[in-house]
């Protein structure tokens, strides 16, 4: 997820400079030379993004950045290049070098971004940029690491042919989903890419997503800022308490028109390309419970999240424990996944009781809709589920649940003290 606005420089490059030069590759180009010169455009585009994130406000310091970014930059593309070796590996070998290709991109990412050592080891470089942080460095390393690990289950399950090099490349630095997603599985992808979407109508529609997009992320979402824990609370000044509650769906708002308006240019900007992309949102304030809620909100994650850990997790505690355990084994996955959820979106304990606070929600959902039928039965719960009134009033303790939780994901502990400080 976003919290800010990104810089204009990564909008232009991102959804201007990018994409006219990726259309002219793959309409112009053809053969094996179009397939090496797009990666070629997306490695290269990785790095340009990564430096239009960096220099909103550090353009005095030129030189001194585009060193320390593309030293950075290296390592990024020479581990994506040891994971191209893992694969390959995975695909002649042992099932070992399968476990193994399917963990490196997870241990890269806890180094990075969880292990403190790295921050202090390199203290001097990175403050010399105005960073805290080596993470700051690798753009989209969460996104990347999701889709690389994906990757490595759909080629062990023979659901897609081991990529060359240049399609892996391109894929793994694809330059519209590199910073914040959609998770789109390369099967997806590599699809598209050999048969581009050609219909005009598709791509009306497309052009049209993307001013959408726009028009959410530069307009709504600054509209709407103004009303966020940071726009309307910590300004210094106190504030009546019903600010609070402004606050609270202020900022799920903006939230929703941050984000899924940048995924509305990214899917669409894609789509203008002929190259499909997976959707991440589908109206998802209009779900009656959790359940349903996460399978609108942040959909490639959901669905990540679903086939690599909570699936594969329920199965090996029912073969442990019998298939008596199911429903609690249910619970319990649904807990543990969503706390992993919540530490991928950021480091500190507030990220993870953002996530065990949504765990304990559906965990409670699912414990309640298996007493509900069995209080029911089929026909009465099928009425329950008909009942409009039942749908709206879960809909909107759904929003309000979910706009609780994010107190916790949109502030740190110390901002937490100065809004209720704040409040008379």
């Amino acid at each position: 997820m976003l919290s800010r606005n990104a810089p204009l420089a990564t909008l232009l490059f991102t959804f201007a400079a990018y994409p006219i030069a990726a259309w002219l590759v793959l309409r112009f180009v053809r053969g094996g030379l179009k397939t090496w010169l797009f990666a070629l455009l997306n490695v290269v585009g990785a790095y340009v993004a990564c430096l239009a994130a960096l220099i909103d406000n550090r353009t005095a310091m030129k030189p001194l950045l585009l060193k320390t970014v593309g030293a950075a930059f290296l390592v990024y593309f020479l581990l994506v290049l040891v994971n191209y070796w893992l694969l390959k590996r995975t695909k002649n070998g042992t099932e070992t070098w399968g476990t193994v290709a399917l963990w490196f991109p997870i241990a890269i990412l806890i180094v990075i971004k969880y292990v403190p050592i790295l921050d202090s080891s390199f203290a001097p470089a990175l403050h010399a940029v105005l960073l805290n942080h080596v993470a700051a460095l690798f753009l989209g390393l969460s996104y990347l690491t999701f889709r690389l690990c994906h990757l490595v289950q759909e080629v062990r399950n023979d659901l897609v042919e081991m990529p060359t090099l240049s399609e892996y490349l391109s894929f793994a630095f694809f330059v519209p989903t590199l910073s914040i997603g959609p998770i789109s599985p390369y099967s997806r992808y590599i699809a598209s890419y050999r048969d581009p979407i050609q219909d005009p109508a598709v791509k009306r529609r497309a052009l049209l997503r993307v001013l959408v997009g726009l028009t959410k992320y530069l307009f709504l979402s600054s509209l709407l800022s103004q009303y966020t824990y940071s726009g309307l609370l910590l300004d210094g000044h106190p504030h009546h308490r019903i600010d609070l509650l402004v606050a609270l769906f202020g900022y799920t708002l903006y939230l929703y028109c941050n984000f899924s308006g940048f995924c509305d240019m990214v899917v669409g900007m894609s789509g203008l390309l002929g190259i499909d992309v997976m959707e991440n949102f589908n109206v998802p304030f209009s779900a009656r419970n959790l359940q349903e809620f996460w399978n609108r909100w942040h959909i490639s994650l959901s669905t990540w999240l679903r086939d690599m850990m909570f699936t594969p997790m329920v199965k090996m505690l029912v073969r442990i424990f019998g298939p008596k355990s199911a429903n609690n084994a249910i619970a319990f996955s649904i807990c543990a996944v969503f706390v992993v959820i919540g530490v991928w979106h950021g480091v500190g304990i507030n990220f993870a009781l953002f996530g065990l606070f949504h765990g304990i929600g559906l965990a409670s959902v699912h414990y309640y809709g298996i007493f509900i039928k069995k209080r029911l039965g089929k026909q009465g719960f099928l009425a329950y589920r008909e009942n409009r009134v039942i749908g709206a009033v879960g809909t909107a303790l759904t929003f309000t649940y979910f706009s609780l939780s994010l107190f916790l994901f949109a502030n740190s502990w110390e901002n937490m003290h100065q809004i209720f400080k704040v409040l008379v």
